[in-house]
């Protein structure tokens, strides 16, 4: 397990480079604008995306064929790719919030912390659902076809929320207290939904990849 583990930091030392240019120019951005918010959500997300390359690699040197040969459980393969992934994701998100915090002070900006850490914990979350979405779909399609697949997927959830936001709005339910909701005790539920999230995901991606073909 330490070895698989080992093997995909290895591969995202080639794109820190990458990440780095990213967050600082995200940062430029934060700064110009004037908005925290940003850097809180978006570098998350971004860390979340790395997962499709981690399985684009595998794709490419045929890894999964040739880790079947080795003395390894094959879930131990997918259990890897999770941990380092949701490692990535608390990374993000540490990181977006420190520079919320950074760009808040350089700025002058009169936001309060309690805010600034809902608004980060919004974008862990969003960035969860991202990865518990793609590894499923990257195993049981392939990287190529996946993205096709998640662009559809996220495609329909956007309308959906779009369509859901006009029908509340022409109803007696506030959004806000569904705001107010969500910022004050409804915040401890998304704990436990993470959680469980990410576990659906890791089993049907244990399933996925144990009864592939090669």
């Amino acid at each position: 397990m330490i070895g698989l583990i080992k093997k995909d930091v290895l591969l995202m030392q080639s794109y820190l480079k990458n990440l780095l240019l990213i967050t600082a120019i995200f940062s430029g951005l934060s700064l110009i604008n004037e908005n925290y918010s940003f850097l809180a959500v978006s570098l998350p997300c971004m860390f979340s995306i790395l997962c499709f390359t981690l399985i684009s690699y595998d794709d490419y040197y045929h890894w999964d064929a040739y880790s079947l040969t080795l003395p390894i459980d094959s879930k131990d393969s997918v259990r890897s790719k999770y941990i380092v992934s949701t490692c990535l994701l608390a990374f993000g998100t540490i990181l977006g919030t420190a520079l919320s915090f950074a760009v808040i002070t350089v700025k002058d900006l009169s936001v309060p912390g309690k805010e600034v850490f809902l608004t980060a914990f919004a974008g862990f979350f969003t960035a969860s659902v991202l990865m518990s979405l793609m590894y499923p779909i990257a195993y049981r399609f392939g990287t190529e076809k996946g993205r096709f697949v998640i662009f559809g997927i996220f495609a329909g959830i956007s309308i959906f929320i779009v369509l859901l936001g006009k029908t509340l709005m022409n109803t007696t339910l506030r959004l806000q207290s569904i705001a107010d909701f969500f910022t004050g005790s409804g915040k401890y539920l998304l704990i436990p939904l993470i959680l469980i999230i990410i576990s659906v995901s890791y089993c049907i991606s244990c399933k996925i990849f144990t009864r592939k073909e090669y």
